[in-house]
């Protein structure tokens, strides 16, 4: 479940306009797992997975994230 959960974050991500190339506010990141109805554990979780498998890197700075060229790529293909 955390890997559908994470791959419909990065679709609704990239629907609301991420890109690889510019940092998301972790406060978006939020929001739009709100809307599409990931919340508490299963937000916490996608997050996790999406970083463990280099879709999204949350390190670069704290209170932002970028979704890696990889996770763009899933989430469009």
């Amino acid at each position: 479940m955390d890997r559908l959960n994470a791959i419909r974050l990065l679709q609704a991500l990239v629907a609301a306009g991420a890109k690889s190339d510019a940092p998301m506010a972790n406060g978006w990141i939020s929001k739009v797992a709100l809307e599409i109805g990931l919340k508490g554990e299963e937000f916490h979780s996608a997050l996790v997975y999406a970083g463990g498998q280099d879709w999204l890197d949350r390190d670069q700075k704290e209170g932002w994230a970028f979704l890696t060229r990889a996770g763009e790529a899933l989430a469009i293909a």
